[in-house]
């Protein structure tokens, strides 16, 4: 009977076994082999943005845009491309994290039917994942790590695109804008020991020097929240603008503690710092006057609205809006370009095509202008080979507008709203 007893437990339980579900199968991805979406399944776009953490504002704007910008396109061309739906997937990049960008990355690689990359955000994790996905052959286009030797120095498979400016260029801006427009002449400039900040630093100084400029520098530890002995510092310094090369919440930080360390001179930072996550902590008047280099574009209203359809709200927390959206139109107008339609239903992609049509890209009408890539996947106007000889051509005829062409704009806080400096609809500076 025991024996008996125990035959029928044993096979109860085996009865009510439940299956162990089964591992999903590896993506095999490498510059020869096609990428495939299999009948009936969506072309997926990728987007690697910071969802969490000290950037998840601008993060989560920057992948809100990306999806208008999906959106947008598909009303232009139809919601499917051969036959197949479009779907974004969106993981958290950690910004500035790279081990954390890597794995976002690692994670998107293994999405069935990726096509290509909208991102990533940040330029310390842009350089960390570039090489990865390179070694998978998908494309990707960030719409802002800016620092400048990204494209240029990748693996020579050039997968990697931006429709960001670099940050030479920008520094170059802000170097001009402190020596002509703001007529200082004694500068402390801070970056916050991030690839981005210190590359953006390095740029300004350069150009800032080269127009006479006196710079003093120092750097600061990104998580730092007292600064009360370096705004001591400078407030004794007498510096007629203190500079501010990195993210927030340390650029509010920062000024409102040399503020309240009585420094009275201008303060300004790069577009990291920029718009309501500087003011909103600051107090609109207490922000009153200060200056950011890379600041968002002009949006048109119909654009406005379909973000604010699609999301609740307006665009606010990111200055690179426009340059997500047109990296989305870019990346589908390849796809649709060189995607093969198979005979069962799939489609194949041969990576290099697309690449190769990435870069033939001649967006004349963008969201944040004319866009096209040098032969490094920089960003440079329709027709421009040469970016640098182009800029140094138009700086040396005293024309900063040529920034424009860039997507790149000065800005400045009046009344408590960031006004552009250039471009349609400019402000004056006060």
């Amino acid at each position: 009977m025991l024996a008996l007893g125990a035959a029928l437990l044993m096979g109860a339980c085996s009865g009510n076994e439940e299956k162990k579900p089964e591992a999903a199968a590896t993506v095999t991805r490498d510059p020869q082999t096609p990428i495939v979406i299999p009948a009936g399944k969506p072309i997926v776009v990728g987007v690697s943005a910071p969802l969490t953490g000290p950037d998840a504002a601008a993060g989560s704007e920057d992948s809100d845009a990306a999806i208008v910008g999906v959106d947008r396109w598909k009303t232009a061309n139809g919601s499917q491309i051969k036959g197949h739906a479009i779907k974004v997937q969106v993981e958290d990049d950690g910004c500035t994290e790279a081990e954390i960008t890597v794995q976002a990355a690692e994670r998107l690689l293994q999405q069935e039917g990726l096509v290509g990359i909208i991102g990533p955000d940040c330029s310390a994790g842009a350089e960390a994942s570039i090489p990865v996905y390179e070694a998978a052959g998908i494309v990707s286009i960030s719409g802002s790590a800016t620092a400048s030797a990204l494209a240029a120095s990748q693996p020579e498979g050039h997968f990697f695109f931006r429709t960001a400016y670099r940050n030479d260029l920008e520094g170059t801006l802000a170097g001009l804008f402190t020596s002509s427009e703001l007529k200082a002449r004694k500068v402390y400039l801070i970056d916050d020991g991030e690839a981005y900040g210190q590359d953006l630093a390095d740029a300004a100084q350069t150009a800032m020097e080269g127009h006479g400029v006196t710079v003093t520098r120092d750097s600061v530890t990104r998580g730092t929240v007292n600064f009360s002995e370096l705004a001591a510092k400078i407030a004794g310094e007498s510096a007629d603008f203190v500079g501010f090369a990195g993210f927030n919440p340390e650029a509010a930080l920062l000024y409102r503690q040399l503020r309240d360390a009585g420094y009275k001179g201008l303060f300004g930072a790069g577009d990291a710092a920029w718009g309501p996550p500087f003011i909103e902590p600051v107090g609109a008047e207490a922000a009153e006057g200060v200056v950011f280099a890379g600041c968002s574009l002009p949006l048109p209203e119909d654009f406005v609205a379909d973000f604010r359809n699609l999301h609740g709200h307006p665009p606010q927390d990111s200055a690179f809006v426009a340059q997500y959206a047109d990296a989305v139109t870019i990346l589908l107008n390849a796809v649709a370009q060189v995607a093969v339609e198979e005979a069962d239903g799939s489609l194949t992609i041969d990576p290099a095509a697309l690449r190769d049509a990435v870069r033939a890209t001649r967006l004349e009408d963008g969201i944040s202008g004319s866009v096209a890539f040098d032969e490094n996947g920089d960003r440079v106007p329709p027709g421009v080979g040469d970016l640098s000889g182009f800029v140094d051509k138009a700086i040396e005829a005293g024309d900063i507008n040529v920034f424009l062409e860039l997507g790149l704009v000065p800005c400045q806080v009046q009344d408590g709203k960031l006004v552009n400096l250039i471009g349609p609809g400019a402000g004056t500076l006060r």
